[in-house]
């Protein structure tokens, strides 16, 4: 089960956490792409057993969507910075107009 987790940082800062935070999808889609590669591998080999490759592709699967679900919430911290950055900047315009 997914839960909202609010809390606050600088204006200024908001990117970097936002790197910081998709640092947990890259070391996700890391896994997947190690675990993949040698699965082929594997299979290409006939090394393993087939109930194990299956196991590992869900595993592969999870992760891809674990990484997913990070992403999405990086997009819409980006897009509320965006949306925040133009309200101030239409704020500053008023108040040059005014």
């Amino acid at each position: 089960m997914r839960v909202k987790i609010t809390y606050t940082v600088q204006l200024e800062e908001v990117e970097a956490e936002v790197s910081e935070i998709m640092s947990r999808a890259s070391n996700d889609l890391d896994f997947c792409y190690q675990e993949l590669t040698r699965l082929q591998l594997d299979l290409n080999t006939k090394t393993g057993d087939i109930e194990s490759h299956a196991l590992m592709v869900d595993k592969i699967r999870i992760k891809m969507a674990k990484a997913d679900q990070v992403l999405e919430d990086c997009q819409n911290i980006l897009i509320g910075l965006v949306n925040t950055k133009k309200q101030l900047q239409e704020q500053d315009d008023e108040i040059q107009d005014g």
